[in-house]
């Protein structure tokens, strides 16, 4: 099979019927990572699930390792566009603050609660493999910095004072929480953590943040002791 240079450590086929192929092999791939919330599958249920020969997917990769990397990074490329479009121009158009921050912090918690039987298992794998671990620590570090620009652009548009280190905090504080009780990390058949359902906890996300983004700043407590 004639082939190109590799994308995402995958070697690139010319011929579309190729590709048709490979996108076979991701979708069983993903199947499999979302009903087992693991990579606890073999290559020959790859095979399977997608229909194709386990030889035409040794065509392409080395090893499970390889394709597992392959997939994320072609998902999380996916949602990292995503959170750029849809976080980024969330707060466009509300009418305070208060209101744009809502959107910010809703757009991203429903990317990752539309994501999350996607998202899980990833975190799993990380644990085990520092390729999967350092891609998506990137992806957290690209949809972080989207959340605080557009934190930021909103307060500069609403003349509210924000540090760009208060906006990183908030991050922090939501996503946390988030991760939390969308239970990521865990078997994508284990139940959520969290005692709300879906629109209380954007609520409560949204006014969590609002809260850190608008408190008074204070004095570090080394400066007032030196005071």
């Amino acid at each position: 099979m004639a082939t190109r240079a590799t994308v995402n450590g995958v070697a690139e086929p010319k011929q579309q019927r190729s590709r048709d192929s490979f996108a076979k092999v991701r979708s069983a791939v993903l199947q499999l990572l979302q009903e087992r919330g693991t990579g606890q599958f073999s290559l020959a249920e790859v095979s399977a699930t997608a229909g194709l020969s386990i030889g035409s997917i040794y065509g392409r990769v080395s090893s499970k390792a390889e394709l597992l990397r392959a997939v994320q990074s072609e998902e999380f490329d996916r949602l990292d566009a995503e959170t750029e479009l849809r976080v980024g121009g969330a707060a466009a158009g509300h009418p305070t603050f208060d209101a744009a921050t809502a959107a910010i912090v809703g757009a991203y918690a429903e990317i990752l609660r539309e994501n999350r039987e996607v998202l899980s298992p990833f975190f799993v794998l990380g644990v085990e493999d520092v390729v999967i671990l350092d891609r998506g620590r990137r992806s957290g570090h690209a949809g972080q910095a989207v959340f605080v620009r557009a934190l930021l652009a909103a307060a500069a548009e609403h003349r509210v004072p924000l540090t760009a280190a208060r906006a990183d905090w908030a991050f922090e504080i939501f996503y946390s929480l988030t991760v939390r009780h969308l239970g990521l990390g865990v078997a994508a058949t284990a139940g959520l953590d969290s005692a709300y359902d879906g629109g209380e906890l954007v609520e409560r996300l949204a006014d969590t943040v609002h809260l850190v983004l608008c408190a008074p700043e204070r004095t570090p407590s080394r400066a007032r002791a030196k005071g």
